[in-house]
């Protein structure tokens, strides 16, 4: 398996008065002072907060709290369509294309 791209630590952001959960929080784990990020719910933008406790909810304006923070892994994107030297019989549609060319 291969090594993590990024380590971090993520925690939802819920309401104390009414449940919501307004988006979730990300640190970068193993960086002192690492500065949060807040990903809002049906949002794909992240913003920089200074600390989790300065953010409402999204729904009733009211105050907010975290939850346990997990450890998350994220990594690299694997292209198993990429054309790499393998060992072995080559796939059919290479042979074709190698047949094609020569």
């Amino acid at each position: 398996m291969t090594a993590p791209v990024r380590t971090y630590l993520q925690a939802d952001v819920k309401c104390y008065h009414c449940g919501h959960i307004s988006g979730v929080v990300r640190v970068d784990r193993g960086i002192p002072n690492a500065t949060s990020m807040f990903k809002a719910v049906n949002s794909e933008a992240e913003t920089a907060v200074r600390s989790p406790s300065s953010l409402r909810c999204l729904r009733c304006n009211g105050s907010t709290f975290t939850d346990e923070f997990e450890v998350r892994h994220e990594y690299a994107r694997i292209d198993f369509l990429e054309d790499r030297p393998r060992r072995g019989r080559p796939p059919k549609r290479l042979a074709e294309q190698r047949r094609g060319i020569a």
